[in-house]
């Protein structure tokens, strides 16, 4: 509908007449609005609360799961204390019983470990660019050493190759000395009569030119070269080893020779190696697979491949070929097939438990309950002991997480008195709502009910866990419960039995729980088909769906209403108009 301007032919105040007409006739509309903000009001406030009843029912689970299974109950559950944590420590689980076990540790279980029985990469001829080796962390710039005292400084280019180094170094016009690369090393040899003395490095070198080389720490050997009597070489051979590059194509310059495609099973785990397979990828994804069980590196010092078992003990790491001879050819397995020949079995540990006159051996740092034969508890080694000297490990009920499951059920119960309370108090959104004051006097009802059956702790109130007298008024703050923790844990101490029949109830005693029937009343009222809160949330929206219906049936109404009032002033208003100028014209005669 269009607006209309009434009124511009009178001047008279034609649409606020009209504004207030219908604003005269807006009460129920209004009326229907105001209900419908009310309703939506109260199903919010409802939502919240059955929110914090979800949340009493979880809260409750965590201590009515032990009816489930034992593994998931907390009356059960245990923790063990160390005498010295240092020394071992220890988890146990519900299997467990309440215990003092005594340790000795004479010796720790250590890995086993394996090493190439060969040297697993090329090493340098001369013809390799500097700054390519050591996995590219070799460094252009400056190296130094003095002869007779006498510095001579060399400068190393990105592109200079080792011979390039030894050509700047044997053009330098220093008598008695010759640099060379032989037999993967580099080599400064000297003749005694030219020089009495030769010292290696500087403290403003900026390459790492000693380092990469090996001879930062290369003491002179005597040697029959003639005319040269001392060398200072690399201490170990330099390898060319490139871990980024691939293996199959000879990038990664491993001495083996490789095509084709190679797999091979380290510890239960099969690996690959084709032409796309680089050096460092097959590192990384042997040590991210844990069935390999073992971390592997390359050692460019000694240009050894290296292995250690992530597991302690006295086995051997299972090392095989299974298509292909990659790992005979990188010395890990040894020609022939002797898996062994590469690996230094690790040590067990051995362990003298209770009052045993006899050590255990075990191929671990762990002892698990089917090596010691303490059911549900499992032992970390840590280091040994003192010989003669024993440690204690304690294991008693873990209360800990008991008393924070109880702590948490009474702040979601009391979270759900207060709540209840507050919004059905006068002038509160679910004021009136009898049904869900129903259900919170019958909870707080359950909490403080006897349980027959129990001869010492028969209700909550035994334990720890006080409230109020029902129907006591909620301005003296007892409609709530309180949690003693002391009183509970005393309770728990003397008589953990009935304490947890309290809660949970005991089925071969025919005893019911307090939670038992608790949690099922909760799970009732929260059940999303048939329980109070779907069922009362459903009522809510059938009512506003049907006021959503009203109220746009009332504005429909108001709308023709106003439709016809701005027709009939319209029409006035061109009659006035009308009668106006004919008084205008009269009055010119």
């Amino acid at each position: 509908m269009s607006i209309q301007f009434s009124g511009l032919g009178s001047g008279l105040p034609i649409q606020d007449w009209i504004n207030s007409m219908i604003q005269n006739r807006s009460g129920r509309l209004n009326m229907y609005k105001e209900d419908k903000a009310g309703l939506q009001k109260a199903r919010t406030s409802l939502n919240s609360i059955e929110a914090k009843f979800n949340s009493l029912k979880s809260a409750m689970e965590k201590i009515t799961d032990a009816n489930i299974a034992r593994t998931l109950d907390i009356f059960e559950k245990r923790k063990v204390a160390s005498s010295d944590d240092t020394i071992a420590t220890a988890t146990a689980d519900t299997n467990s019983a309440i215990q003092k076990i005594k340790l000795e540790i004479e010796s720790l279980a250590t890995a086993t470990t394996a090493q190439s029985l060969t040297e697993a990469g090329k090493l340098i001829d001369g013809t390799e660019i500097f700054t390519e080796l050591a996995d590219g962390e070799a460094k252009e710039g400056t190296f130094s050493f003095y002869v007779d005292g006498v510095k001579h400084e060399f400068t190393i280019e990105e592109t200079d190759s080792l011979n390039n180094i030894v050509d700047d170094i044997n053009n330098a016009g220093i008598s008695g000395l010759e640099a060379s690369v032989e037999n993967g090393k580099f080599r400064l040899k000297t003749d005694d009569a030219q020089i009495a003395n030769l010292t290696l490095g500087s403290s403003s070198d900026t390459s790492n030119f000693l380092n990469v080389m090996h001879m930062s720490t290369a003491d002179a050997q005597s040697i029959t070269e003639a005319p040269y009597d001392k060398v200072y070489e690399s201490v170990d051979g330099v390898s060319k080893v490139n871990t980024e590059g691939k293996i199959i194509s000879g990038e990664a310059n491993l001495t083996g020779t490789f095509s084709g495609t190679y797999t091979f099973k380290i510890g239960g785990s099969e690996f690959t190696v084709d032409e796309d397979t680089t050096l460092q990828g097959l590192i990384s994804k042997i040590n991210n697979d844990d069935d390999a069980g073992v971390l592997i590196s390359y050692d460019a010092r000694e240009n050894k491949f290296n292995l250690t078992s992530k597991e302690a003990g006295k086995t051997a790491i299972n090392l095989e070929d299974t298509s292909g001879n990659f790992l005979e050819q990188i010395g890990l397995i040894a020609s022939g097939g002797d898996a062994l020949a590469s690996q230094t079995l690790g040590e067990n540990a051995r362990v003298r438990i209770n009052d045993s006159t006899e050590l255990i051996e075990v191929n671990s740092n762990t002892i698990t309950s089917d090596i010691s034969g303490i059911s549900g508890v499992t032992i970390s080694l840590k280091d040994v002991s003192e010989a003669g000297e024993k440690i204690t490990l304690d294991v008693n009920q873990d209360t800990e997480q008991l008393t924070n499951a109880v702590s948490d059920f009474v702040s979601k119960f009391n979270n759900i008195i207060n709540e209840i309370d507050k919004e059905t108090s006068k002038g509160e959104d679910l004021h009136g709502e009898y049904s869900l004051i129903s259900l919170r006097n019958s909870i707080r009802t359950m909490v403080t009910d006897m349980v027959p059956g129990l001869s010492e702790y028969g209700s909550f109130s035994m334990i720890g866990i006080s409230s109020g007298n029902v129907g006591t008024s909620v301005e003296e703050d007892t409609n709530t419960l309180e949690f003693d923790e002391d009183e509970f844990l005393k309770a728990l101490e003397d008589n953990p039995a009935e304490v947890k029949a309290l809660f949970v109830g005991d089925e071969e005693q025919g005893i019911t729980g307090i939670l038992q029937k608790l949690e099922e009343t909760v799970e009732n009222s929260v059940d999303p088909v048939s329980g109070y809160f779907s069922t009362r949330e459903e009522s809510y929206n059938t009512t506003i769906s049907t006021l959503d219906n009203t109220i746009v049936r009332e504005q429909e109404r108001l709308d023709k209403m106003r439709e016809q009032l701005t027709y009939k002033f319209n029409q006035m208003d061109q009659y006035i108009s009308q009668m106006q100028q004919q008084q205008s014209a009269l009055s010119l005669l």
